[in-house]
């Protein structure tokens, strides 16, 4: 039960927790292996249990996107930790529901509070380009920002065709936006609008023993209407949830990794997903030094509680950022000016609940299309150089590309002018 809807029957906290009755477990230990036994039958005949990751090594670590798990993705700033978790928990979920309508559904409840819900839809746009078509061009570009390089036609055209307004046309009925209600309560609230309109859920009153006399909700199940949708929640980034009235920042994290949990995770299935910020203090000098510069689960910002509550926590991590010449027997940046540059991420297995810790994926990541390629393995020479050769390449190609466009421009001026 939540809290706004203790003060619409007028309790208070002491009378709910008097007369509310715990989360029921409805399992027995009979049910879980009928459970068990309907997802192997599920796999055997060609079903899936999770919406798989994009990256065929790191599945053994982490397999996919499951109901009913509550996942922290955290880095430093400006790391791509949220187009790591747009990749992952947006694109490649949508990506898998429109190429198997037969095996899943997805709804996205994207609460955008760091960025506007157009910067977003533009970063899809981006990626979108480049995977259907190879067409590389950033949100940046998709604006026309500079003076001397437009946005292609061939772009906008290619954006109003019908493949591409088929998919976008899927993104907009899946993903629902939320930038009002906003703080632990009302996202809580809008989550569970949505649960209860395609599921049933089921209650029944007891009475207060109290002076009130009143009658209190108390919950019994949920059922989905359809056990293979997936409801996933994003909150980009949890430390900019409002407050509640007399809540910190620290307050209003704990609250909501709290209804994750307890509610959202536990009693509708969410695949919750919370994009975190690392302190500051782990990018200082002294860590530097140290050589902790890694995301961990001691340096989350704003509340380290989250870790504790999670099923897994995720930890993206550049080392270009901090100088490093190499790292995990991939050249980040040579003397001779090789190597991947920042365009290298690597994303860790911090916690798993469920799995093994430790993990760790090497990816290729291009911002300006929100794309992740998993990088071949460091000993894997040949592959890896196709990597090396991009990094060195991508920003002299779209340097080339502005070039071209602005000696077309002043070709055309001087035909103008004649």
């Amino acid at each position: 039960m939540i809290e706004g809807f203790n003060s619409t029957l007028g309790l208070t906290e002491e009378e709910f927790q008097e007369y509310a009755t715990e989360l029921k477990d409805l399992s027995s230990t009979s049910e879980v292996i009928n459970r068990l036994e309907e997802r192997r039958q599920n796999v055997l005949h060609g079903g899936t249990n999770c919406i798989p990751l994009p990256f065929p090594r790191f599945r053994n670590e982490v397999p996919g996107i499951e109901q009913g798990q509550y996942i922290v993705v955290t880095a430093n700033q400006k790391v791509g930790k949220t187009n790591c978790t747009d990749y992952l928990y947006v694109f490649n979920a949508l990506d898998y529901a429109f190429d198997h309508p037969d095996r899943c559904s997805v709804h996205i409840i994207y609460f955008a509070l760091e960025e506007s819900v157009q910067k977003v839809i533009e970063r899809y746009m981006s990626h979108l380009l480049y995977q259907l078509d190879g067409i590389r061009l950033s949100p940046t570009d998709l604006r026309s920002t500079s003076f001397d390089y437009p946005v292609p036609e061939e772009a906008l055209e290619k954006l109003k065709s019908e493949p591409y307004q088929e998919r976008l046309r899927f993104f907009e009925q899946c993903v629902q936006f939320e930038t009002e209600d906003t703080n632990p309560t009302g996202i809580l609230r809008v989550c569970e609008r949505y649960a209860k309109s395609v599921g049933t859920y089921n209650s029944h009153k007891i009475e207060s023993k109290g002076n009130s006399f009143k009658e209190v909700e108390v919950f019994d199940s949920y059922v989905p209407n359809d056990p293979n949708h997936y409801k996933i929640v994003i909150i980009d980034h949890i430390g900019l949830v409002d407050r509640e009235q007399g809540f910190r920042t620290k307050d209003a994290v704990d609250k909501m990794s709290e209804y994750f949990v307890k509610y959202l995770r536990n009693r509708y299935q969410f695949t919750c997903v919370a994009i975190q910020q690392q302190a500051s203090e782990s990018e200082g000098l002294e860590a530097i030094k140290q050589k902790k510069m890694l995301p961990t689960a001691a340096t989350l910002g704003d509340s380290k509680y989250t870790a504790r509550d999670a099923d897994l926590v995720l930890g993206l991590f550049d080392p270009s950022k901090f100088g490093l010449p190499t790292w995990l027997g991939y050249k980040i940046q040579d003397a001779d000016g090789t190597g991947l540059k920042n365009y290298a991420r690597f994303l860790y297995v911090i916690a798993n609940r469920n799995g093994e810790m430790g993990g760790v994926c090497p990816l290729f990541f291009d911002g300006a299309v929100c794309n992740f390629e998993e990088l071949p393995k460091p000993d894997d020479i040949n592959n890896l150089a196709s990597y090396y050769a991009k990094a060195q390449n991508l920003k002299s190609y779209r340097q080339q590309r502005k070039l071209s466009s602005l000696t077309l421009l002043m070709l055309i001026k001087k035909l103008f002018k004649k």
